[in-house]
């Protein structure tokens, strides 16, 4: 009986408290700032793919800033090589149905933002 109510507190990340990639609410909007590209998929807060061609069959619109103070708002993205330093890590992936959310670059800053 014991070792049954082990098993589900441990397997039941919302039990106590953990929070896995498939446990957070995504919203792509919320995600600006610095952004630190996690190599290693299993460490990164979410999958990204990045869509090629047309922004409207994307999530968010980001533009690449060049200075972290002005990454202050949806879809301005600051990338550092520094893990420590940023706001969120993100592994882009190449296929379009594992990821958490699609994102399109554009090089022009108010065009950023989400759809």
């Amino acid at each position: 009986m014991i070792q049954s109510i082990v098993m589900i507190f441990l397997l039941n990340p919302l039990l106590w408290g953990g929070q896995g990639r498939a446990n957070q609410p995504i919203n792509p909007c919320d995600i600006y700032g610095v952004i630190y590209e996690e190599k290693d998929r299993r460490r990164a807060q979410f999958l990204v793919y990045v869509e090629p061609e047309n922004e409207y069959r994307s999530n968010l619109v980001v533009f690449k800033e060049i200075n972290a103070t002005l990454a202050d708002n949806k879809g301005l993205w600051y990338f550092t090589e520094t893990r420590g330093f940023a706001d969120y890590a993100v592994h882009f992936v190449e296929d379009r149905s594992i990821a958490d959310f699609v994102i399109y670059y554009t090089d022009k800053p108010h065009y950023a933002g989400c759809r």
